[in-house]
């Protein structure tokens, strides 16, 4: 089968209208576009459609791992007709009317009998997934193509400060954790404490997690009545992002240096016991060899 991009005569089908719609996020956090043709100005016709409807262009985000919906309403279609999707980056057709030219199994066609919507469904969509994908519909005078442009992104997390937090014995641990670029909210988000898991610690007491999810998530740690022992690294992990952590030190009074001079002697200590190790199996692999 031959296709021809942009003006010329393509497969013979009835007058059609490629519709362009806004976007909006689901509950499941997929990205779909909504609306109706009178919304935005465009209206199916017997004859050819209207030459403001040739070329127009949508944007579509979608989060890295999610479901991405890529809309394209097409009226007065004949049986004869076709609607086709085509990737732009390397002119392949993933498409043409319900059926798939794609060994990749994360694309399929969604069309109901009946309606006009064809939209292009790409499941656990990836970064290589980004760019412009054209529907295109043949028509009497020439071809009538829709663009929509793919964007992936991919949710950051971060926590508010450098990275290191220094507090007094006995004051208040308040961490502030970020979550942005996430078109949908994460699910959750728990704080670790080192590799133990305190969002619901009673135990430990005095603890609270505050979360306010949106298009930039804010969630808010707080510790009182700080402790040595709550000296350490304090994780941000949220459900759709790599996590973001923050070594806490507890001194008494305001002697960083003392509380850094501890850490850094911990961590020496573990690099000269692993060293000593690798000397010593080094030593019994020689004698080995030279017997």
């Amino acid at each position: 089968m031959r296709w021809q991009v942009g003006g010329g005569m393509g497969l013979p089908l009835a007058a059609a209208v490629v519709l362009m719609l806004p976007i909006f996020t689901s509950s499941t956090g997929d990205i779909r576009h909504h609306g109706t043709s009178r919304q935005r100005g465009w209206r199916g016709v017997q004859g050819a459609p209207e030459a403001a409807a040739n070329n127009s262009v949508s944007n579509v985000t979608a989060q890295l791992g999610g479901t991405a919906f890529l809309h394209c309403l097409v009226g007065h279609l004949n049986e004869r007709g076709q609607v086709s999707w085509i990737r732009k980056r390397d002119w392949h057709i993933l498409s043409s009317g319900k059926f798939t030219y794609t060994n990749d199994e994360r694309f399929q066609v969604l069309h109901g009998e009946g309606t006009e919507d064809w939209t292009l469904q790409i499941k656990f969509v990836q970064k290589r997934d980004n760019g412009t994908y054209e529907c295109q519909v043949s028509t009497r005078t020439g071809l009538v193509s829709h663009y929509v442009r793919l964007q992936i992104v991919v949710p950051e997390a971060f926590i508010l400060g450098s990275g290191e937090h220094h507090v007094d014995l006995g004051s208040v641990i308040h961490l502030i954790c970020i979550v942005e670029k996430s078109p949908v909210p994460p699910q959750y988000v728990f704080w670790y404490h080192n590799a133990r898991m305190i969002n619901y610690d009673a135990l430990r007491g005095g603890i609270t997690v505050e979360t306010e999810p949106g298009a930039r998530t804010q969630s808010r740690l707080t510790v009182r009545g700080a402790t040595l022992k709550d000296s350490g690294n304090y994780t941000c992990s949220a459900s759709n992002t790599e996590p973001a952590s923050i070594h806490v030190f507890v001194s008494e009074g305001s002697n960083k240096m003392a509380a850094i001079l501890r850490r850094n002697t911990s961590a020496i200590h573990g690099i000269t016991s692993s060293v000593t190790c690798l000397l010593l199996l080094a030593s019994v692999a020689l004698h080995v060899l030279c017997r």
